[in-house]
């Protein structure tokens, strides 16, 4: 069974039901999310609506919900004690702490925190340099904080290329020259 993505891909769970940011760690404080707590907040939704409008549901997923056949293995759900498992126990996503919109960073927000004009990241997300925000609320893309941190100390520094250095002869793809020599000739040109 593959893992069930949240937010974009930025966090999937694992086997053992914990939570994980792309890069492998565990995310503090995270739970499933299920189709229960989103039928609380929207109850005249429709069951199979809602629970896409988080992920896609996969074949089985919908036959259970559609009630062509019971719950099986291939479907993950909340386990409530030793009742039999229902629609509202299927996990769609997740709930963490970083996710709560008032912990979470706007393009001025992450701007601030790069030292850099909001067009500047702007431009980042246009030209895919930025991660995908995990929510947008109405037109507003927010992104969780522990993203951007990761982000803002991985991100190249003023002035690189990926176009120029990483295709470069003689580049480790970092921006970084091999040599002194190569260096000059950079500075040459």
């Amino acid at each position: 069974m593959a893992p069930i993505r949240s937010c974009n891909s930025t966090y999937w769970r694992d086997r053992d039901g914990v939570w994980r940011y792309d890069w492998n760690a565990a995310v503090p404080g995270a739970r499933d999310l299920t189709l229960g707590e989103l039928l609380t907040l929207d109850p005249g939704a429709s069951v199979i609506e809602l629970a896409q409008s988080f992920r896609s549901l996969t074949s089985d997923e919908l036959d259970w919900l559609l009630a062509r056949r019971p719950c099986q293995g291939e479907i993950t759900i909340r386990r409530q004690g030793a009742r039999p498992p229902h629609a509202g126990d299927l996990v769609v996503g997740l709930q963490a702490p970083e996710l709560q919109v008032q912990a979470m960073m706007t393009v001025g927000d992450i701007a601030e925190a790069a030292q850099v004009s909001k067009a500047t990241i702007d431009s980042y997300r246009y030209r895919g340099y930025l991660p995908e925000p995990q929510v947008t609320r109405g037109r507003t893309p927010l992104w969780a904080r522990p993203i951007v941190l990761r982000w803002l100390s991985n991100r190249p520094g003023c002035g690189w290329r990926s176009d120029v250095y990483a295709a470069a002869p003689g580049s480790n793809g970092d921006g970084s020259a091999e040599s002194d020599e190569s260096e000059a000739v950079a500075g040459q040109a």
